[in-house]
């Protein structure tokens, strides 16, 4: 691997982690920023939903035009993420809130493109096997960050103190892809890439599949430290432990499926994972204690972990050239729709139909999962 690769490969890690960071510090301190937009549940995976719906313009504009300002796209979503961090922690009311979240919600779509286009691009220029690596990092920085914002609010540290120090990390690694980013040579193709990526096939399957897993991954994220601290009545440093126990299993999941990549087919891995988040989901809506909980919610995330970076490496396997970049942002976008749907849809079934429901619901999907791996084609 040249020096180039190494650095472009240290940058796209650091990328991941600090994005990880964030997540970790928003899904710990859910209950916090619910109270403080005085909303309910429903009214609180709404606005949540906005955050994904933000995503969907700007990552069109991305997987259309990547090619384009390839170099500055990574620096420049870090640092409009670090501007969304900021507005997250001093954003007074609901106004306040809505606004932090589309910041977030646009710079993480633009993000996720960029992000997977340079893993997708290292790995071609080296063989190297990156994304499931890359994507165990995220869940590893988010565990960090949801127990680390647990204790600091056990402690009384406020919001503005807690998502200060993530801007300003995403300023640092923005700074080092800078730099990365100058290594970046377009394709001899590049400059012809036209039209748009149509979701056909097994790219319509493996877009599916991302969707039903981002629905999961959310539901974790943004309900299981609400659920602990409100619904089984356990304080804000159990909550989260909560995420923290979800993104550890993400990573131990993704890291499982680096190892298995030479053996299984990743389709395969995924159908193998999504048979442990079935259970997991189930155990956690029949009202368990919250020790048993947590051992559900890492159980769960080791199931849902595989999901995403098998998904995203079998799209740039199937498309090369510029038609990868396209294809990503499609399979992403289709992704978010997941991202999107699940805050308010589960919102609404925990206000109305209650928490167990919601939980079932869940597990449910990891079926669905499971049916679609059975539809894959091979490559």
């Amino acid at each position: 691997m040249t020096a180039s690769a190494r650095l472009q490969t240290a940058s796209l890690f650091a990328g991941y982690g600090v994005a990880g960071l964030f997540w970790g510090a928003f899904a710990a301190a859910a209950p916090a920023l619910q109270d403080r937009a005085g909303l309910t549940e429903a009214g609180y995976g709404i606005a949540l939903g906005l955050m994904a719906l933000a995503a969907f313009p700007v990552m069109r504009a991305f997987g259309h035009s990547l090619h384009r300002f390839e170099r500055y796209a990574i620096p420049g979503c870090l640092g409009a993420f670090a501007l969304g961090s900021l507005v997250m922690g001093i954003a007074p009311g609901l106004p306040g809130l809505i606004f932090a979240l589309l910041i977030t919600g646009a710079s993480s779509g633009a993000l996720d493109i960029s992000l997977n286009n340079r893993a997708a691009r290292i790995e071609a220029d080296t063989g190297a096997r990156l994304f499931n690596r890359a994507h165990a990092l995220f869940p590893a920085a988010m565990l960090a960050a949801s127990a680390v914002t647990g204790f600091l609010r056990g402690a009384g540290v406020p919001l503005p103190v807690v998502f200060g120090g993530v801007a300003v990390a995403f300023a640092l690694v923005a700074m080092i892809e800078f730099r990365a980013g100058g290594h970046v040579r377009p394709h001899p193709d590049d400059t012809a890439a036209k039209g748009r990526s149509r979701l056909v096939g097994a790219f319509a399957i493996l877009a599916a599949i991302a969707a039903a897993g981002a629905f999961q991954e959310a539901a974790a994220l943004s309900w299981v430290a609400i659920f602990v601290e409100r619904v089984q009545a356990a304080g804000p440093v159990l909550a989260g432990l909560a995420p923290a126990a979800f993104t550890l299993g993400l990573s131990l999941g993704r890291f499982g499926a680096h190892e298995l990549e030479a053996r299984l087919r990743p389709i395969i891995t995924v159908r193998l994972a999504a048979l442990l988040a079935l259970p997991a989901f189930a155990v956690i809506a029949m009202g368990v204690p919250v020790p048993v909980t947590l051992a559900a919610c890492l159980l769960a995330g080791i199931g849902v972990g595989p999901i995403e970076p098998a998904v995203f490496r079998a799209v740039a396997t199937r498309a090369q050239g510029p038609e990868r970049g396209r294809a990503l942002a499609s399979v992403t976008a289709v992704a978010y729709l997941g991202y999107l749907l699940s805050p308010p849809a589960l919102g609404v079934v925990a206000d109305y139909l209650g928490w167990p429901v919601m939980w079932l619901a869940v597990s449910l999907l990891a079926a669905v999962v499971v049916a679609l791996t059975a539809r894959m084609p091979r490559a």
